[in-house]
């Protein structure tokens, strides 16, 4: 029994462990990418925009469709009014002295009856108008710049989930600086304690590591609680609870071309901007269905009666069909006023698309000096952190021979750990100067 429950409580241990490996599997770059393509909430709203306009533009192929309308009424009137044509003949025969046999006489007829039930059908159908042609051009252009502001939406959410990525990581690398900082000033302590401890050192060392390792639990506080943000910041844009852990991304790659290359590529390429270009072409196609309303408009007609009186017809029932050739004069100025109107939408639009391609291209030019100035700083840092190491490393063997005193220690390992953090917060910034390049120039992200 006692083997039984110890093997039970061994699977359960086997399964909780399995289960928490799971959960804790770090995120990565492309699933992250996934992730937000899915659950962002900007992507959901330019989902529903798009949907929003293709049921815009199923409004005006409504035109070409047929109207038919069934109509029932029921009419109750004051008087009624009755049509006795044989009376009619009889005083015509009078007149002439004839007479007319009462059996030959025709019915009277209801011309209006007291109480009366009628039904209409009509059907109007419209075969030719140029001015819904125009409009679902132009409706149809306005439904591609929503597919295509789709894609510029989902290109922004992506920048912005691997910025939040490469920043992460970064900070990630930040944190391991300051521990591997406070794990070296411990060592110190430890070392300046025994040293002390049999008379051949002061306290004064002890103290310096304890100052040191005070400054590496201020950086280490501060670079979790930045990556604690960032990866809020990253779980919003997810759509989920912040990621615990993240796997290292791969390294962003740089661009070769020319700046004003890479200026004209985004221009050509961002998909913002062509969604722009597409509701310029849909403004312009509004404007010229404005203008020619005026051009005459070819619809078909017919209706069924039916009434419960027949009148002179004799019929309960009658039918009609038209073709009608309707050509607009004058409509009290709509025509013409929705046409100034509309020109100025284009004059707005042509603005700011032109004032998108300015910013754009001073975005790129701006991005390429950042990254400019990022890559000589980061290698400047580079060197500095170099040259600090082996500072750290010759000091530490010369104090170990009794060459250098505790104050040249205390000077290298503060000196090792500004410089290491200095290089992993200037490879961050690199890092993410190249992304920005690359988002701003419409190049493909990593």
């Amino acid at each position: 029994m006692n083997n039984a429950r110890i093997l039970v409580l061994l699977v359960l241990a086997s399964l909780a462990r399995t289960s928490v490996g799971l959960a804790a599997e770090p995120l990565s770059l492309r699933g992250a990418i996934e992730k937000a393509r899915a659950r962002n909430a900007d992507l959901d709203v330019a989902r529903s925009r798009l949907r929003e306009a293709v049921a815009s533009r199923a409004k005006i192929t409504t035109v070409f469709l047929p109207d038919i309308r069934a109509v029932g009424t029921y009419t109750h009137n004051s008087a009624e009014a009755l049509f006795d044509s044989g009376a009619m003949i009889v005083g015509i025969a009078k007149m002439l002295g004839q007479s007319v046999p009462a059996a030959s006489l025709p019915p009277a007829t209801y011309i209006q009856k007291k109480d009366t039930v009628s039904a209409i059908v009509q059907v109007d159908q419209t075969l030719f108008a140029i001015s819904p042609i125009l409009a679902r051009k132009s409706a149809d252009l306005g439904v591609d710049a929503a597919r295509i502001t789709i894609d510029a939406v989902e290109r922004e959410v992506i920048f912005r989930v691997m910025e939040a990525f490469y920043l992460a990581a970064g900070l990630e690398r930040l944190v391991a600086v300051a521990e591997r900082a406070m794990a070296q000033a411990d060592l110190r302590i430890k070392d300046a304690s025994a040293r002390r401890y049999i008379g051949a050192e002061s306290e004064l060392p002890i103290l310096r590591a304890r100052v040191e390792r005070s400054r590496a639990a201020q950086d280490l506080a501060k670079a979790k609680a930045a990556r604690k943000q960032v990866l809020e910041m990253l779980g919003t844009l997810l759509g989920e609870a912040p990621p615990g852990s993240l796997q290292a991304p791969p390294e962003v790659t740089t661009l070769t071309q020319s700046v004003e290359a890479l200026a004209e590529q985004a221009v050509n390429e961002r998909p913002d901007l062509r969604a722009r270009k597409q509701m310029l072409a849909s403004a312009e196609a509004s404007v010229r269905e404005s203008e020619l309303r005026w051009l005459p408009m070819l619809t078909l007609g017919g209706l069924w009666r039916y009434s419960d009186t027949k009148g002179f017809s004799g019929l309960n029932t009658l039918w009609s069909v038209n073709a009608n050739l309707v050509l607009p004069i004058f409509d009290r100025g709509a025509r013409y006023a929705d046409t100034r109107e509309r020109r100025e939408v284009v004059s707005r639009v042509r603005a700011e698309l032109e004032k998108a391609e300015r910013d754009l291209r001073n975005a790129v030019r701006v991005a390429a000096n950042d990254l400019g100035a990022a890559r000589e700083v980061l290698e400047l840092a580079r060197v500095q952190r170099g040259a600090a190491a082996r500072t750290a490393e010759i000091v530490t063997g010369s104090h170990a021979a009794g060459a250098v005193t505790n104050l040249e220690v205390s000077e290298a390992d503060t000196n090792l750990r500004l410089s290491e953090t200095t290089e992993e917060r200037e490879r961050i910034n690199y890092q993410l100067s190249l992304l920005r390049l690359r988002h701003a120039a419409g190049a493909s992200l990593p």
